[in-house]
């Protein structure tokens, strides 16, 4: 998650390497705002359940309490809506064991989501299914060109963001997508360039 480029420390890193709370990131990305009782509606989790990881994200500055008319219930909304962190080297092995942790978390829930949609595409409609990419593609880069290159696949998809807080800019026809890219290096391969 991506807060105006705030890096991340350990404990927000290890708050967000939770299920639960990367659902109701997706379902206040997906409503813009909503309250705990709406939450738990879409992630199929309790009322108390979305309550207290709502208000463990606003402890870490990932969600905070939506302007609200309601006296009965309080509505939450994404601090930010890009989810972006890194794991750059360091000393601080509490950081990056948390990074670690928060990684694990993330490519398994999208590889399951990735999974769901290859068993269920068929369930889609046909402009939907030949308009979704599925590409791979194998590049020899240095580190800062993948660097650069993921700059460009988050550029790319920020185009779309604001859609997301202003329904209004949304043609007709449009969905929710998901979008995830990821690059990394073959650790097995052998460089093909004397070092």
């Amino acid at each position: 998650m991506d807060d105006n480029e705030r890096p991340l420390d350990a404990a927000t890193l290890r708050a967000l390497a939770n299920p639960i709370r990367w659902s109701l990131i997706e379902a206040l990305g997906l409503e813009g705002t909503a309250t705990a009782t709406r939450c738990a509606e879409l992630i199929g989790e309790s009322q108390a359940t979305c309550s207290f990881h709502l208000r463990q994200l606003a402890r870490f500055g990932l969600v905070e309490e939506a302007p609200s008319s309601s006296k009965r219930e309080r509505p939450w909304r994404l601090r930010s809506l890009r989810q972006s962190w890194n794991d750059e080297p360091s000393d601080d092995r509490a950081h990056h064991d948390a990074a670690h942790q928060l990684n694990v978390v993330f490519v398994d829930r999208e590889t399951e989501r990735i999974r769901h949609w290859t068993r269920h595409a068929d369930d889609a409609p046909a402009e939907w299914r030949g308009a979704a990419p599925m590409t791979g593609a194998l590049a020899w880069m240095t580190p800062d060109e993948l660097r650069h290159f993921g700059d460009e696949f988050a550029q790319l998809a920020l185009r779309h963001l604001e859609r997301v807080e202003h329904p209004e800019l949304r043609p007709e026809g449009a969905r929710p997508v998901r979008l995830f890219g990821i690059g990394f290096p073959l650790l097995d391969a052998k460089p093909g360039v004397d070092e």
